[in-house]
């Protein structure tokens, strides 16, 4: 019988997805999703929000512990390796991003890996226990961002991962701990108390914290939920409950579970080439263009003292509006800033927004000349926006390119060669050669691993001679 509530209905799902239900495709795009949002995670720890928020963690200790990833002598609570790993994620705002608007993987990943390793010896996760959770977690945030037209959009006033990644993070813990759907109604009821985050904070080092609490919150609802603790059963259904967060908020029953159709399979995600809100990649890819064109009729060199007027036409989205960036974080949500940046270089990267190049005369100089201009139909949806960048150059002439797809989006998505480079690039400066490719055969393998502590394992920096016993396929 099907439930009577949209919570109800969800707690079925959750309760009742099994591994057999996972296509080939969810399995094939959640293994790229993991392995990308495990190597930008292992970046992320180098950085100084995440090594605050881990010196902050330290004070908390327990006989449980979880790996932190990039650390072979440093374990926390589960709770709290959620948080530090969650934060490392999204603290070069590197990680993968959906549509509806949300970064999915990273407070799920973070949690359900935690997770995973706090359970007693004799009970093993196996790798399809974690892609099973790991996908209804994903699962859970699309069909909540699906019953808002407002979600579809860049957001506005809260953070998305902090919302649906919160309730995403619980349902895949819950799945994991094998919640019953009493349990799993209560899971997503205290996850909605624990739910948002403003989203004043973006461009700021605050905003990886989103990613790190919606792990922390969602791991620890579904804690307390197993523990008996109850909440509103109709959270998904009122307008006072999730509809708090929307203003068009339409909740619907979710499909059937015989044949479930995963949203995954419908909507793959987008991969980023670099560390910057993803608005700002159609800008990247377009300046390059222009910057080739330039370079041609310019002997290879960048005529910056003949360029009089940057004009880029972008969707209206306010926190990426940042003519004057002071900071990495500014940088990385500032559409000027990737312009500038791309027209000089020829590309981005990582080093693109360290103080250095952030602060160099010949990007402020250009800065000063770069304007926006929004045009009507250029929608602030990640699914249908664009980017034209133009140059005016002394005399009048104008050089001008748009991209309307980069590479590494949803309809042009990053080559596996490509994935894998990005992934150890960023990887490679954490952890020993030898772990790095353990994680890699691992998580391409992960339907087949019979105990994934040996992704934590790998995580941690050990190499594979240290760990023979857990090297077993089913």
């Amino acid at each position: 019988m099907w439930a009577k509530t949209v919570t109800g209905n969800f707690a079925k799902v959750i309760h009742g997805l099994n591994a057999n239900q996972l296509t080939d495709q969810v399995i094939q795009r959640s293994k790229r999703m993991i392995l990308d949002t495990l190597g930008v995670g292992l970046l992320g720890t180098s950085t100084e929000v995440c090594q605050k928020v881990t010196q902050y963690s330290k004070i908390y200790s327990s006989d449980l512990s979880s790996t932190i990833w990039g650390h072979l002598d440093f374990r926390l609570p589960p709770l709290y390796a959620a948080f530090v790993n969650g934060v490392a994620v999204h603290s070069m705002d590197f990680d993968d991003t959906w549509h509806p608007a949300t970064h999915p993987s990273g407070a799920v990943l973070s949690a359900v890996i935690a997770l995973s390793e706090a359970f007693p010896q004799k009970k093993k996760i196996s790798g399809l226990d974690l892609l099973l959770a790991f996908n209804v977690g994903i699962e859970v945030q699309g069909r909540l961002l699906h019953f808002s037209r407002e979600a579809r959009n860049i957001p506005k006033r809260f953070h998305p991962p902090a919302v649906v990644g919160t309730m995403g993070s619980a349902a895949a813990c819950a799945k994991l701990l094998a919640l019953d759907q009493l349990e799993c109604k209560n899971a997503l009821a205290i996850a909605a108390s624990y739910a948002g985050a403003p989203l004043a904070n973006a461009a700021t080092q605050i905003k990886p914290l989103h990613v790190g609490n919606a792990a922390k919150h969602g791991l620890e609802a579904a804690c307390l939920a197993l523990q008996g603790l109850q909440g509103n059963k109709q959270i998904l259904d009122m307008e006072s409950g999730m509809g708090a967060f929307y203003t068009d908020y339409n909740p619907q029953t979710l499909p059937t579970l015989q044949s479930y159709p995963w949203l995954l399979d419908q909507q793959d995600v987008a991969i980023k080439r670099f560390p910057a809100h993803l608005a700002t990649h159609w800008v990247a890819d377009a300046a390059s263009s222009v910057r080739r064109k330039l370079v041609e009729s310019s002997e290879n060199l960048l005529p910056l003292d003949k360029i009089e007027k940057i004009i880029l036409k972008v969707p209206e989205v306010k926190y990426v509006n940042r003519p004057s960036p002071a900071s990495e974080h500014e940088a990385r949500h500032s559409f000027q800033f990737v312009a500038c940046s791309a027209l000089l270089d020829g590309s981005m990267s990582v080093q693109s927004f360290s103080t250095e190049n952030v602060h160099r005369p010949a990007l402020q100089e250009l800065l000063r000349k770069t304007q926006l201009e929004h045009p009507p139909d250029n929608t602030p949806s990640f699914d249908s926006l664009y980017c034209e960048v133009s140059i005016i150059l002394e005399g009048g002439n104008t050089i001008s390119d748009r991209c309307t797809t980069f590479y590494g989006h949803w309809r042009k998505p990053l080559k596996k060669e490509d994935l894998e480079k990005k992934f150890q690039s960023n990887a490679l400066g954490i952890l020993p050669a030898e772990a790095v490719e353990g994680i890699v055969e691992t998580v391409y393998n992960l339907e087949k691993v019979e105990d994934c502590s040996v992704l934590s394992a790998f995580l941690s920096g050990q190499s594979a001679r240290a760990l023979p016993e857990k090297l077993r396929f089913l």
